[in-house]
C-alpha cells in the first residue's frame, strides 16, 4: 500500500485479500491434525487393546490393570489433543463428537460382546475387533483430514 493515499487502490486490495486468505487457508488446514491425531491414537490403544484382552483371558493377570490404564490414557488423549487447537474448520464440533462416539460405542460393543461371548479368549474374535476398531479410527482421522 502506498504511504500517499489512506485507502489502498484497487490491485492493493487485491493483493491484500489474496495475503488474507492464504492465511485464513493455511490455518484451517492444519486445524484438522490434532483431531485426526486423537483417532489415531485411538485406533492404535482400542487395537492394542483388543489383543491385550485376549492375553488376559488366557493368563488371568491383568485385566482391570491394563482396561483402567487404556480407558484413562484414551480419556487423556481425547481431551487434550483439541485443547492445542487454536482455529477449527466449520462443523468440527458435530464431526468430532459424532466420530468420537460411534467409536467408543463400538468399542463397548466389542468389549461386551468379547466378555461375554468368549469368556476364555479367541484370538480371532479379538483380532477381528482390532481391525474393525483401527478402521473406524482410521476413517474418522481421514474424515477429519478430509473437511
Amino acid at each position: 500500500m502506498s504511504q500517499n493515499s489512506p485507502t489502498p487502490s484497487a490491485e492493493e486490495a487485491r493483493e491484500m485479500l489474496a495475503r488474507a486468505e492464504g492465511i485464513g487457508t493455511s490455518a484451517t488446514s492444519a486445524a484438522s491434525w490434532p483431531a485426526a491425531m486423537v483417532f489415531n491414537s485411538l485406533a492404535i490403544l482400542g487395537s492394542m487393546l483388543m489383543i491385550g484382552f485376549h492375553i488376559v483371558a488366557h493368563t488371568g493377570y491383568g485385566a482391570a490393570l491394563l482396561a483402567v490404564t487404556v480407558g484413562i490414557w484414551a480419556a487423556i488423549n481425547a481431551t487434550i489433543w483439541p485443547l492445542m487447537q487454536r482455529t477449527t474448520k466449520t462443523g468440527f464440533t458435530k464431526r468430532f463428537l459424532t466420530s468420537l462416539f460411534a467409536y467408543m460405542g463400538l468399542y463397548a460393543v466389542a468389549l461386551l460382546v468379547g466378555a461375554f461371548a468368549f469368556p476364555n479368549g479367541s484370538l480371532a474374535y479379538y483380532i477381528t475387533a482390532a481391525v474393525v476398531l483401527a478402521v473406524v479410527g482410521l476413517a474418522a482421522a481421514f474424515r477429519e483430514l478430509r473437511a
